[in-house]
């Protein structure tokens, strides 16, 4: 899930800071374009703010230094029109507190001007009577027509950042919508669905353990199907045979004879006990709780070990392996088993040799044991690991149940490593490649 939540930091990443920088730089562009206008307005005199501020600082010069002249001032005030945009009011300075540098400013001659949301009032002093003139209008709009740029550059960010989601949001919903029409046809039944693990998949991780799921399934679901197979036909012959053996003793006075219907009876009474353990010793294997005690083992020393153990006057070993001693990280008791199994096998199928080569391959080791018999054919290799199956036209010249590869396979994978069945080139017959881990010392 790793890759969830790093496409999911990015995106909010993006759509948070580099879209709001964005839409800033866009907003901040415009500001600076119009205020440059405005500047340009004013400096031409057109019919900006700033020109019509100049214009009301003019006006109200003038009607200062015409009020100072004249005695009637309030009657000049009271015929001003009212209607008007523009309206006139005479103040006492003395009665309008004003900080000290700004009372300073002006009783110099300096127009003050005072803006509010409702108005815009502009103060000259009188110095003949000592009161002010107050200019009073409403205010100026600047760019009414781009008065929804804000609201507009909102509505886009917002836009983004949901399309941006949608973008992120559909190849997860598309693999989990995938994911959840394999689970339901898996539930139903068809048992070799998969998923098609993409590359950039967000769920990668996910859909990988599903499709382990799904591997695990199946093989469970078919060793059942061959263990079924098996039990019914194995078991059912020694059975019968027993049963034929009881009813002949039954009937059977001479004790030489009776002996040797007995002995078959042990022997087919062995033979279902053989057979139940191998069941037994497989389910065991087939456990997923299983704890393996890894440790480095030395393994040319256990190889020839089971070499020795599995020994032949009548078969010729050959082992190549290295001078020096090669480590694998893994358990001694199961690694027994694999090379015991693998050894078993190639002395119930060779004719007269049997190769076995241990090398390294950089954190590897790779084992591999040939033999001159028949050889497996490529059809046969998938099959022939898992439990119960024995090749074609062996069942009745070799002795056993076909457990020893399965078991094999089972211990290859506890240990992370690979099994591979080829025919060997040099001797003709097969040749097992098993890659395991090197133990680091």
């Amino acid at each position: 899930m790793r890759n969830l939540t790093l496409s999911l930091l990015a995106v909010v990443l993006i759509a948070t800071i580099g879209l709001g920088w964005i839409f800033d730089g866009i907003y901040n562009q415009y500001l600076n374009q119009n205020i440059n206008n405005n500047s340009e307005l004013s400096r031409q005199g057109n019919n900006g703010p700033q020109s019509v501020i100049d214009t009301l600082e003019q006006v109200g010069t003038h009607l200062s230094i015409a009020l100072s002249g004249i005695d009637n001032r309030q009657e000049f005030i009271e015929k001003w029109p009212s209607e008007g945009v523009l309206s006139l009011q005479l103040k006492p300075l003395i009665n309008f507190p004003l900080p000290q540098a700004l009372l300073s400013d002006l009783t110099a001659g300096q127009p003050l001007l005072l803006e509010t949301d409702d108005s815009i009032v502009m103060y000259f002093y009188l110095p003949r009577t000592d009161e002010l003139l107050v200019l009073t209008t409403v205010p100026i709009a600047v760019n009414q027509k781009n008065s929804f740029l804000p609201i507009l550059l909102t509505s886009l960010f917002y836009l983004a950042v949901l399309l941006l989601m949608l973008l992120w949001l559909y190849p997860l919903m598309k693999r989990l919508m995938t994911l959840r029409q394999t689970a339901k046809s898996f539930g139903e039944g068809n048992l070799n669905q998969r998923i098609d693990v993409g590359s950039i998949s967000y769920i990668r991780d996910l859909e990988l353990e599903f499709n382990r799921m799904a591997q695990r399934i199946d093989d469970l679901v078919t060793d059942i199907k061959l263990l079924s197979s098996a039990v019914s036909h194995d078991l059912r012959t020694p059975l019968a045979r027993i049963r034929f053996g009881i009813d002949t003793i039954q009937e059977e006075d001479d004790p030489v004879l009776r002996r040797r219907f007995e002995q078959r009876i042990s022997d087919n009474v062995d033979e279902m006990v053989d057979l139940v353990e191998s069941l037994l010793s497989y389910a065991r294997l087939d456990q997923t709780l299983i704890t393996l005690n890894k440790a480095p083992v030395e393994f040319l020393a256990l190889t020839t070990s089971c070499i020795n153990n599995k020994s032949q006057d009548d078969i010729h070993v050959i082992y190549d392996f290295p001078k020096r001693p090669i480590f694998v990280d893994g358990d001694l008791s199961y690694l027994m088993i694999l090379m015991s199994n693998l050894l078993q096998n190639a002395h119930q199928y060779c004719q007269r040799k049997i190769y076995v080569n241990v090398s390294e391959q950089e954190n590897n080791i790779l084992v591999t044991i040939a033999d001159d018999g028949p050889g497996i054919p490529t059809a046969q290799r998938e099959k022939i690991i898992k439990p119960f199956i024995r090749g074609d036209g062996t069942e009745n010249k070799v002795k056993g149940y076909g457990m020893g590869l399965a078991i094999v396979k089972r211990i290859v994978e506890w240990h992370h490593g690979e099994l591979i069945i080829e025919n060997s080139p040099e001797l003709g017959g097969a040749q097992f490649c098993v890659t395991l881990p090197k133990a680091i010392i």
